[in-house]
């Protein structure tokens, strides 16, 4: 569903280049949930901007179900980590999420039912009459959610989307997402800081290098499919993942620093 061939982003400024992704190589089947971690500043927000078309890669190629990426794809949603920024205060819950739609100039009974359909999916079939700024953190970011997800994107790109909630917000938004993605059958590729999350949520971790960018390891999350935030962050095999993807990030740092040394 996902291919991602020989990414390749350098940015130029004036005679100054710098080297953000260097051969990015890696796909995603149809239907699967896999998350992306990596070091600070190893390029994971310039490769979803090239994942969605809203920025061109300098070489190499994506594609989303055998097409080629050019621009924003019609067949995939972005949640962002700025969730109050992305959506409009002075539209309510109902027009925020119905917004997209328009653009697919579905008829409006088509668009209610979507509409519909995906705030009742996040727990919000109640606030759509509200404003965002009446809403607290973790609901605002819910009717971003429901907003991709009333899109019916076959692909959903989130970045970072549970920066900025804390932790108990962060864990009911994590077993959102996977009951989503089950329910929508969706390809989804999750960005996050959180080892913890990346592991608990994915099927895959990709583990990216330090800047410029490679994959540095893919690990199958071979955990219970049926997963609760108190036995399978407990269990056993989830403590050796985790250390397993932690470890593989302080490998990166660590190049990253004697890179930086020998230059």
């Amino acid at each position: 569903m996902l291919d991602v061939t020989g990414l390749r982003k350098i940015y130029r400024g004036g005679d100054r280049e710098v080297e953000a992704v260097r051969d990015l190589t890696f796909s995603l089947p149809e239907g699967e949930l896999a998350c992306l971690v990596g070091p600070s500043g190893c390029g994971k927000t310039t490769l979803l901007k090239c994942i969605s078309g809203l920025m061109q890669p300098t070489s190499g190629t994506v594609r989303v179900d055998g097409r080629q990426v050019t621009g924003p794809p019609p067949g995939m949603a972005v949640v962002f980590q700025e969730y109050g920024r992305s959506l409009f205060p002075w539209l309510t819950v109902q027009d925020n999420v119905e917004l997209p739609l328009k653009e697919k100039r579905l008829p409006k009974a088509r668009r209610r039912e979507l509409v519909g359909e995906a705030l009742e999916a996040v727990g919000l079939g109640h606030a759509a009459a509200a404003h965002p700024w009446e809403l607290s953190g973790g609901m605002q970011q819910r009717v971003a959610i429901a907003r991709a997800i009333a899109y019916e994107p076959r692909v959903l790109l989130m970045d970072e989307p549970f920066a900025a909630v804390d932790a108990q917000t962060r864990a009911d938004l994590e077993d959102l997402v996977r009951r989503l993605w089950k329910r929508f059958s969706m390809t989804v590729l999750f960005v996050t800081h959180d080892i913890d999350e990346a592991v608990y949520l994915g099927q895959r971790v990709l583990v990216l290098s330090s800047s410029p960018t490679v994959v540095q390891d893919d690990v199958r999350i071979d955990l219970d499919d049926e997963r609760d935030q108190l036995s399978t962050r407990s269990a056993p095999r989830f403590a050796e993942l985790r250390s397993h993807v932690y470890a593989e990030i302080q490998s990166a740092k660590q190049g990253a620093a004697a890179g930086g040394a020998n230059r």
